[in-house]
């Protein structure tokens, strides 16, 4: 068997180091993509807030607006005609008591009477504790085609300004709202969730030409006070903290 010369030898630690190289640009591009986000990564970092339920445990809500940074919080008060989240109240007192403006949103489940939603949401939630508008979350189709949808959505958002005085806020998903809703709910303020990866971040496009009030840039952010992975958001645009409080009256936006 002939031997390797010197000449082959070093091609073939060449491609040895390269290899390497490669490998190890992989493996920080990875760990780039799987970083969490942080408060203020997208946005004006004077508009930063959160959403949270009882997935994210016990919250220090003092260590949680310590830096200043948390403007808002949307606490998850109940889903569909009967769940109720087991943290709301703790989270709202504790939230509040620290100094953090405080709104409620009811997960809306588009196969359930309207009416027994929105009581279920009403035995949780007092308007005396609340500093924001309350939210719509709406995510699920069902089986329900786009118009019944959104004629559910409607009757839920006249019960809420009936009784709130106020235009709930719809969240939805970027697709979800461009598939469902779109041109159905243009006197609401739109809450979006888009999310990329790391510092990319696209910013919500509406087919109809809307812009949101808020972006959800982020289910992976990481916050002091709080355990894992935390919804991380933006006032977007020209939209500031006392466009969405409950003391600002209707208007047709």
């Amino acid at each position: 068997m002939r031997k390797p010369t010197k000449t082959s030898r070093n091609i073939g630690i060449g491609i040895t180091i390269a290899f390497a190289i490669a490998v190890v640009a992989i493996a920080a591009s990875i760990l780039l993509l799987l970083r969490a986000d942080e408060v203020g990564d997208h946005g004006d970092i004077e508009k930063q807030g959160i959403d949270i339920s009882h997935h994210q445990g016990e919250i220090d809500w003092q260590t949680v607006a310590k830096s200043g940074m948390i403007k808002f919080a949307y606490i998850k008060a109940s889903e569909g005609a009967g769940h109720q989240d087991t943290r709301y109240k703790y989270n709202t007192e504790h939230a509040r008591a620290a100094g953090i403006a405080v709104g409620s949103y009811h997960y809306f489940r588009p196969e359930i009477p309207v009416e027994q939603q929105y009581n279920n949401f009403m035995q949780m939630v007092s308007i005396s504790t609340q500093d924001l508008i309350p939210v719509i979350d709406v995510e699920e189709r069902g089986h329900k085609p786009s118009k019944q949808i959104c004629d559910s959505l409607k009757k839920f958002t006249t019960l809420v300004e009936a009784q709130w005085g106020v235009r709930p806020i719809i969240y939805t998903h970027q697709r979800y709202y461009n598939v469902m809703l779109q041109q159905s709910f243009d006197s609401h303020i739109l809450w979006i969730a888009r999310y990329g990866i790391y510092k990319y971040k696209p910013h919500p496009t509406l087919e109809d030409n809307r812009q949101c009030g808020l972006w959800q840039y982020s289910n992976r952010g990481r916050i002091e006070g709080i355990k894992g992975d935390v919804d991380l958001n933006t006032l977007y645009g020209e939209m500031n903290l006392e466009d969405i409080s409950l003391a600002k009256p209707i208007t047709n936006l």
